[in-house]
């Protein structure tokens, strides 16, 4: 028995319940009326904390990486494919981040050549209908001399001068 903080009924029989960030005393009829009913802890939510700390994994979700794609890389020149489009399409730094729901920095440094993340990429492909990602285009090195790969040896070098 005790007393109601909401509506102050005295030696009645109470329940501790949230209201809001805070707990409080409250009698049955207040918790019907307020509908101050324990709610329902989401199923993913509830298997999430009853599983041990150290065997929670963020990197159990499979994301997508645009970087690492061996075949695609960032454009070089891909901060004035988007400043270029930006203005065709006559839109300022603020209209475009509202479009893509990005700050007006996110814009700014995207547009400067700083390397922008891939959902950030992706959106400005889609809304200024660019192409940021381009084919890798392969690096190639080259040998001067056609001999042996492992290289030229005292062996070799003796041999030679015979």
């Amino acid at each position: 028995m005790g007393d109601c903080e909401l509506c102050g009924a005295m030696k009645v029989s109470v329940q501790r319940v949230r209201t809001g960030k805070t707990e409080v005393a409250a009698c049955s009829r207040c918790i019907d009326k307020m509908n101050l009913l324990p709610k329902e802890v989401a199923p993913g939510l509830a298997k999430a904390r009853s599983m041990p700390m150290n065997s929670r994994s963020t990197s159990s979700r499979k994301k997508t990486n645009l970087m690492g794609r061996g075949e695609k890389e960032l454009a070089e020149d891909f901060g004035k494919r988007i400043t270029s489009a930006r203005k065709k399409l006559n839109l300022t730094h603020q209209q475009l981040g509202k479009k893509m729901a990005e700050t007006v920095n996110v814009i700014k440094a995207a547009e400067s050549g700083k390397q922008p993340t891939d959902s950030v990429i992706r959106k400005f492909e889609r809304i200024l209908n660019i192409t940021l990602m381009v084919e890798r285009s392969p690096s190639e090195t080259r040998r001067l001399d056609q001999g042996p790969s492992r290289g030229m040896t005292f062996g070799d070098y003796f041999n030679n001068i015979r």
